[in-house]
């Protein structure tokens, strides 16, 4: 059994969790993951003066004293063609048809929507005066060579995409999202809903674990509980290698002679029991499994749900967003008023759960839940978390505390 602290824990699981692989991906398939390239435009979008929707391109001074009871007919001179190389040079008092996107011709300055006339093919009668650069996208518009598009580190959604290949780029450069199998270790525990003669415990905890880490950027691959069986447990983690970069199991980490995870995870590959300093407390582990060329870290947590999602954010959650290839690691942090007392006991770090309101001065203050054993109530209400230790103290009402905030 190995004792150590906080600090040196999260050292320990991110040199455990390096930053992923960078990959070349069709672009269809970067949903999700993590551009590891700036994406800067390499020429102005749209190269040249486009019009904004289909109708007639003019000269907007030609067309000033246009108006429904006296429209200006001007004949067409052409229709704009997708096919043209080069914007073709407009015809002075004249009108050319233009479909939506084409390029402007050369000495037009506006584009007539077709509601604002009677569509003419040889003559066309405008019913209404327009402004130069109306109806008309200006080159430059959606972007200007050099312009920085996507920093490298965003996470790639539909916008960022359909921006990729406006630019042209079918493939980018992306660190792949990363796949966590979860699963937690116990004989008592049973699926939500689910019913057992002699009863059992609803399993909650590979729930949240779940929405935790999706929020963190990873994949997450719940398996639910596996139970306090070394064969079937092995099996199960075997079975779960095909999809994991990462495994995360809760429970199953005492002293019991029915705790089987350190057991099942040294032998698989290797595993460290850990008595952490922190609080609430539990037993953690770090490991890995072999499988094939690789190696599979496993982070075990408590299998209460108070003491994963403590565990989960004060060392998991930032190294799954080193390896998702994020550069905002780090929650925001906020200072805050505290209302009510709390003691930090000697030689542990403490994450206290906090809810935010506003004190009659408008300033933000904190109230402290589950200050003496961390209910799952108390959990759900939580805004924030404070952090302190693992110097012994008091925190005061009226102290200026600094929280983070928990998403997720």
């Amino acid at each position: 059994m190995t004792v150590r602290s906080l600090a040196g824990h999260r050292i320990a699981v991110a040199e455990a969790l390096p930053p992923g692989p960078v990959l070349d991906v069709l672009l269809g398939d970067t949903a999700g993951a993590t551009i590891a390239e700036d994406l800067v435009a390499s020429a102005s979008m749209p190269a040249v003066p486009i019009a904004a929707r289909d109708g007639y391109a003019v000269l907007s001074a030609e067309a000033v004293d246009a108006h429904p009871d006296a429209p200006v007919f001007l004949p067409v001179s052409h229709d704009v063609s997708f096919d043209s190389r080069a914007p073709r040079r407009h015809v002075p008092r004249a009108a050319a048809r233009i479909p939506s996107g084409a390029p402007v011709p050369l000495g037009a300055d506006a584009v007539v929507a077709l509601a604002d006339t009677d569509q003419g093919v040889a003559r066309v009668g405008i019913r209404r005066a327009v402004q130069p650069g109306e109806g008309v996208r200006q080159a430059g518009f959606d972007a200007v060579a050099g312009d920085m598009i996507v920093r490298a580190g965003t996470r790639i959604g539909p916008r960022q995409i359909a921006v990729a290949a406006a630019l042209g780029r079918s493939r980018l450069h992306v660190r792949p999202v990363p796949r966590v199998v979860i699963m937690a270790v116990g004989d008592e525990l049973i699926e939500p809903g689910a019913v057992r003669p002699g009863g059992g415990v609803p399993e909650s905890t590979t729930h949240m674990l779940a929405a935790l880490v999706l929020e963190a950027g990873a994949k997450p691959y719940r398996v639910g509980a596996v139970p306090d069986d070394p064969l079937r447990l092995r099996a199960t983690l075997e079975d779960q290698l095909v999809r994991a970069d990462v495994v995360i199991t809760t429970g199953g980490l005492s002293d019991g002679v029915h705790d089987t995870v350190a057991d099942v995870l040294a032998r698989m590959g290797g595993f460290e029991a850990v008595d952490l300093q922190l609080r609430p407390v539990g037993r953690h582990g770090l490991g890995s499994i072999a499988a094939g060329d690789r190696d599979i870290p496993v982070i075990a947590l408590p299998g209460s749900p108070a003491g994963a999602a403590l565990a989960f954010e004060a060392y998991v959650r930032q190294a799954l967003r080193v390896l998702c290839g994020h550069p905002d690691v780090e929650r925001p942090v906020f200072r805050a008023r505290v209302r009510k007392r709390w003691i930090v006991p000697p030689g542990v770090v403490t994450a206290m759960p906090v809810v935010v309101d506003s004190d009659d001065g408008d300033v933000v203050a904190v109230t402290p839940v589950g200050a003496d054993a961390l209910a799952l109530t108390d959990l759900a209400r939580a805004d924030a978390l404070v952090w302190s230790g693992p110097e012994a103290g008091v925190v005061h009402p009226g102290d200026i505390v600094e929280c983070t905030s928990w998403g997720g």
